[in-house]
């Protein structure tokens, strides 16, 4: 599989986005909106209804409760995130710089994310026990999908032979360090903080 869409066709498997259907859309607008406001416990499915100009029945032949809306939320900010990302590193032409590069790009995106912010502030009871001890539920996406990506700079021989999977781990456990913790020397805030980690610690890694 090329780098291009490796995000896309991955994340198109946990989420079936209705194409063309407007309101469904409008729905999941209104809802990123009203979670980055509000809050996720203080949004209910009226108001996701309200701010979308549409009717509550409506909302809700399209998701069975509000625990279904904002799973879809994050799997689609997920999935547009992820093609920015690519869409970023077509521009960078070699393949262990665009590894590293998709490191930094993925950590200072996340730390600068309006709804992983809002939640952490203002709902960390909620959002760190996802990215905490509920991790594996996420984990396994973004692991396959980055072990993908580093398989195919691994067959164009940018990387060195190596399982990609522990190293797609390793790299995502890294990662949510730097945005969970974001206090301290490695400065997720900071893009040439998060290059210079990713030049010290992962270029050694995986330079052939």
């Amino acid at each position: 599989m090329s780098r291009k869409h490796i995000a896309s066709e991955a994340l198109l498997k946990n989420i079936q986005v209705p194409q063309g259907d407007k309101t469904y859309e409008k729905i999941l607008d209104a809802g990123l909106a009203l979670f980055v406001e509000f809050g996720l416990r203080r949004t209910t499915m009226e108001d996701v209804a309200t701010r979308a100009g549409i009717g509550r029945a409506t909302a809700y032949r399209r998701f069975a409760d509000k625990d279904q809306l904002i799973q879809v939320v994050i799997l689609r900010e997920c999935q547009q995130q992820l093609a920015m990302i690519e869409s970023d590193l077509e521009k960078v032409d070699d393949g262990l710089e665009r590894v590293l590069e998709s490191f930094v790009l993925a950590v200072t995106r996340a730390h600068r994310h309006p709804l992983l912010k809002r939640l952490l502030t203002s709902e960390p009871e909620t959002i760190l026990p996802l990215l905490t001890q509920r991790l594996w539920q996420m984990m396994g996406f973004f692991r396959i999908y980055l072990a993908g990506l580093l398989q195919v700079e691994q067959d164009n021989g940018a990387i060195r032979q190596q399982p990609m999977e522990p190293m797609a781990e390793l790299m995502l456990r890294l990662m949510q360090s730097m945005v969970l913790s974001p206090d301290g020397i490695l400065n997720p805030a900071d893009a040439a903080s998060v290059r210079q980690v990713a030049e010290d610690y992962l270029r050694p890694l995986l330079a052939p």
